[in-house]
């Protein structure tokens, strides 16, 4: 018989306490080994039970969500889904820079009465916990050094490419006519364009990323993250806070320009004109949406070679067939290297395509996209 998922709950309310791990024992494959209602309790148990996965709260007594999970990342990595009461720019605010510091996903807490959104809400945590469970967490060393400041205690490679498959179908939701076009429109006007797909792990990376961008960055930069609905909002303000680069959420007819990113807002799918603006498309719900495919191959449609796809850590198959389409048209195609992927998933299986020309763990992406856009004939100053 499976070992069942074995998770420590941590939160500073007995009653939300006792609400998560009745939520999650209702599934017999999962099992709430322990309880705490502070960082510093959290870390104890954590240590002496190894669980699987903690869901962890965001504001605590004694230490609080981030740095916990520093320390947890640290000295004992851990799957950590963080679980916030609120979507207040504070509360969010913290719960970005727990994913900063290693954690894998962010929900909101399960509230209300109503027994039909419960139980949605139960059915979502069961699954998360459940995809965590089985991450392969990497020790993050930044809780370490960060401890030995306070005085507390304790090259990219090329990749050989498999042969193209005769034919890869497109995204089931895309169509020619689901991208506004114009008789007017000059694709020779537009600027580069860099599209980044992720899923689980995500935020840190892209976070990572942006912030190795330089201020003169002469493409534009789209995102699209899977994450929890409500969130987007605040990942565009984490991720405006990393470096230079202006990020908002994407809005629809709005330019696409050089030195400014944009975020995929929660269950649309972002698409790209032939005027170089931003459509955002309400399409039938058959997948994840919004879609990394259905976004990179509207960028591979309208920008060609101009364009560079980036497909970072995630599960599934989202992002394997944009970044396809992106290759066919002559697009750059980077994907994230296995061994820094909390699921390396999609990136897989865009390399099993033989859709990726390189890949490259985090710390080279960002460099790379500055030599690429720079050898389009676009200058780059520091």
């Amino acid at each position: 018989m499976t070992r069942p998922i074995r998770v420590v709950v941590v939160d500073d309310s007995a009653m939300m306490r006792r609400f998560i791990t009745d939520m999650l024992q209702r599934d017999p494959a999962i099992q709430v080994v322990g309880v705490a209602s502070n960082g510093r309790e959290a870390i104890e148990l954590v240590q002496q039970l190894r669980p699987d996965v903690v869901t962890m709260d965001v504001r605590m007594p004694v230490m609080d969500g981030v740095a916990t999970t520093e320390h947890l990342m640290a000295y004992c990595p851990t799957p950590i889904l963080v679980l916030t009461a609120s979507l207040a720019s504070y509360d969010v605010d913290i719960t970005f820079k727990m994913l900063g510091a290693g954690a894998l996903e962010v929900v909101e807490k399960p509230r209300g009465s109503d027994p039909q959104a419960l139980e949605h809400a139960a059915r979502d945590l069961v699954r998360r916990v459940k995809i965590l469970s089985r991450v392969k967490v990497v020790t993050h060393l930044r809780g370490r050094r960060r401890a030995l400041n306070d005085g507390s205690p304790s090259p990219p490679a090329s990749l050989d490419h498999q042969a193209l498959p005769p034919e890869a179908p497109p995204h089931p939701a895309i169509t020619p006519a689901s991208i506004p076009a114009s008789a007017n429109a000059s694709d020779a006007s537009l600027c580069p364009v860099v599209v980044i797909g992720a899923s689980t792990g995500g935020p840190r990376i892209i976070h990572q990323i942006i912030a190795g961008l330089p201020r003169s960055f002469p493409a534009a930069v789209l995102i699209v993250q899977h994450i929890a609905e409500g969130f987007s909002d605040g990942m565009a303000e984490w991720l405006a806070s990393a470096g230079t680069l202006p990020v908002q959420i994407a809005q629809e007819g709005a330019p696409v320009r050089p030195g400014k990113a944009l975020i995929a807002p929660d269950r649309r799918n972002l698409l790209v004109t032939h005027q170089g603006t931003i459509h955002l498309s309400d399409a039938p719900l058959l997948m994840q949406r919004p879609s990394i495919d259905i976004t990179m191959q509207a960028i591979a449609d309208v920008y060609g070679s101009r364009a560079i796809g980036v497909l970072l850590t995630g599960m599934g198959r989202d992002g394997a067939y944009g970044m396809l389409s992106l290759y066919r048209r002559n697009a750059y195609t980077i994907a994230q290297d296995e061994a820094s992927c909390a699921i390396s998933g999609m990136p897989r299986a865009a390399i099993q395509l033989g859709a990726v020309r390189e890949v490259l763990p985090p710390t080279a992406i960002a460099p790379r996209l500055v030599e690429l856009v720079a050898s389009m004939g676009f200058k780059v100053n520091g």
